[in-house]
């Protein structure tokens, strides 16, 4: 009977360990083994335990920032000595600086930041488990072939067959794997393109449901303005702070993501419309008392105009509810800005003569 993969995780936060292992464990449990570590050197001596008694470690699931060795060293190890483990860095930094250090350094399969999404997760380890074990089943095969003599040739041609079979199968794993970069290079948040594809599910999930659901659309107030003053390094910065705010600020199931440009929008899910303004006032606040002060010392607050509309009652589907936050977002900029609009509200509010 042929052993169990390893699955390893690594963080120095038990509770974070906890839930890794429960999560990993509930779906890949039956047909890998998953073993944790609280540091990087504790990790690389489970490598070389594992190692010594002839386990696979098939992935490598480790968080950036621990005392000691950081996550990047660790997985850079795993890369010299473990050359075909797979490698995820987790970790709740929102710059991309430990990301592509960990790319060129490392070869990093993916990044997943915290908090995580739970399907997110399993699905990077069921892609990389796969891939896995199709360059050992390819290894094999080829090793087979090597092993063949003349005489075998019929059965070489079907193994070579076999080998373009995963081989396609490899590239259609990577094909999958590419997939999953629904990130936001500058923000950590997710991005356009995940932002409709989740909307489009939680509309329809809502059909189903009979359980309303409303949509934030939020825009940084006067960001050109500060964008020619301070400078484009100074505005990027502004757009990750103002991400960790909004992060910091989400409920467990609220879906948060980077629109485009300084446009930012939040899915609230199982949430009616007075209730989405609560949340959106409440983000609203957190914003306006943040100091942005490390992005631009002379300019260390900032205020955001945020439009809602709420499925059914202000669109029939994900692009209709899109439109209707968007129209109710500018509107909250007609009106004055650094305010809450509603979708309803919003045709009652007429441009200004300014």
């Amino acid at each position: 009977m042929s052993r169990k993969e390893v699955i390893v995780c690594v963080d120095d936060e038990e509770g974070v360990l906890r839930v890794l292992r429960a999560q990993i464990g509930a779906r890949f449990g039956h047909e890998c083994q998953i073993a944790t570590a609280r540091s990087g050197d504790e990790a690389v001596a489970l490598f070389d335990e594992l190692t010594r008694e002839g386990e696979s470690i098939a992935v490598v699931v480790a968080d950036q920032i621990m005392p000691g060795m950081k996550g990047v060293e660790l997985l850079e190890i795993v890369d010299r000595r473990l050359p075909t483990t797979s490698k995820i860095l987790l970790t709740g930094q929102a710059g991309l600086d430990a990301v592509i250090d960990a790319i060129n350094r490392a070869h990093l399969h993916q990044y997943i930041p915290k908090p995580w999404d739970e399907t997110a997760l399993l699905l990077g380890v069921e892609n990389l488990l796969r891939q896995y074990r199709l360059v050992h089943e390819n290894q094999q095969l080829i090793a087979s072939l090597s092993a063949k003599n003349q005489a075998l040739l019929e059965m070489n041609r079907e193994l070579e067959a076999k080998i373009h079979e995963r081989t396609h199968e490899l590239a259609e794993a990577n094909s999958r794997l590419g997939q999953l970069a629904v990130t936001d290079g500058l923000t950590g948040l997710y991005n356009h393109r995940h932002l409709h594809e989740r909307l489009t599910l939680e509309v329809e999930r809502s059909q189903r449901s009979g359980l309303p659901l409303s949509l934030l659309m939020l825009d940084v107030d006067h960001f050109k303005q500060f964008n020619d003053t301070f400078g484009h390094p100074a505005g990027d910065e502004v757009l990750r702070q103002l991400a960790r705010v909004l992060a910091d600020t989400r409920r467990a199931n609220d879906v948060v993501a980077r629109y485009g440009g300084e446009e930012f929008a939040v899915i609230l899910v199982d949430t009616p419309k007075f209730t989405g303004a609560k949340v959106a006032e409440r983000v609203r606040e957190r914003i306006a008392a943040h100091d942005f002060s490390d992005a631009a010392p002379r300019a260390s607050k900032l205020s955001v105009s945020i439009g809602i509309a709420t499925f059914p009652d202000d669109g029939a589907d994900a692009e209709g509810l899109v439109r209707s936050a968007d129209t109710a977002l500018y509107a909250a900029k007609r009106a004055g800005r650094n305010r809450v609009v509603l979708a309803t509200e919003s045709l009652s509010i007429m441009p200004s003569g300014a």
